[in-house]
């Protein structure tokens, strides 16, 4: 047995612990996977880091955690279990990750932006939740045949515990944010507009819309660029073969 740890006098055995890591979904292995897919990655793609590179994270690295001298670097190293080598390749991995992520182009975003642009829209929405379908038709009819306020009975009247107090604003939703039923329905709506009633897993429900935003390329650079990265990570981990010989021989 690999004792992984020791607590109180027991011992932890390492295949137990990556067991359990793996029936939980917890992250140790999948990080480690992923780090391991993006250095192989960037050694195909000549993507390094320099000496001198290595060297100035390292000291921004020591000089963040306010351990300047030399004994303070080693006490922190003995405390967090880690080696001159384990530091060097921590760093590495998260300085060539990050330029992995930025070396996707300008000309990348855009296409990406124009194939998916409808996904990046939103729309504000505001809603009013009610027990039976009878009660949001006798509210709607208040709301088009009074003028009754969509928020005022909102408050009075929704079940929803986390939206009413707010006067019924859930936020601002994308199409990959609502179901297929409500997104035709909200997005083709007029801003003001309350469509309803619609049937949902938690009840009945009264939309209100308010502004709804079209999304430009520069406000979502940056986003694209994180999904265009995790689109590769993913297409990566696809690819790859691995295996856990610990596990296997064990």
């Amino acid at each position: 047995m690999t004792s992984l740890l020791i607590v109180n006098g027991e011992s932890i055995d390492l295949t137990d612990a990556i067991r359990r890591s793996i029936l939980h979904e917890e992250d140790f292995l999948d990080n480690t996977f992923v780090f391991e897919l993006l250095r192989q990655y960037a050694a195909k793609k000549g993507i390094a880091n320099s000496d001198a590179e290595l060297q100035l994270a390292a000291d921004e690295l020591r000089y963040s955690r306010g351990l300047e001298s030399i004994e303070k670097l080693r006490q922190w190293m003995k405390v967090n279990h880690q080696t001159e080598s384990s530091l060097e390749k921590s760093i590495d991995g998260l300085m060539l990750r990050s330029k992995i992520r930025s070396a996707i182009t300008d000309a990348e975003i855009e296409a990406y932006f124009n194939e998916h642009r409808l996904d990046f829209d939103r729309v504000e929405v505001y809603s009013c939740r009610l027990e039976s379908e009878a009660k949001a038709r006798e509210l709607l009819a208040q709301i088009k045949d009074e003028g009754a306020n969509f928020h005022v009975l909102t408050m009075e009247h929704s079940t929803d515990a986390a939206t009413k107090p707010k006067a019924g604003y859930v936020g601002l939703l994308s199409r990959s944010e609502m179901t297929s039923e409500l997104e035709p329905v909200l997005f083709k709506a007029q801003p003001g507009a309350v469509v309803g009633p619609i049937k949902t897993e938690q009840g009945w429900n009264l939309f209100k819309v308010g502004a709804i935003h079209k999304a430009s390329l520069e406000s979502e650079r940056d986003n694209i660029r994180i999904q265009i990265f995790t689109g590769l990570v993913n297409q990566l981990r696809a690819q790859a073969q691995s295996s856990i010989p610990v596990l296997e021989t064990a």
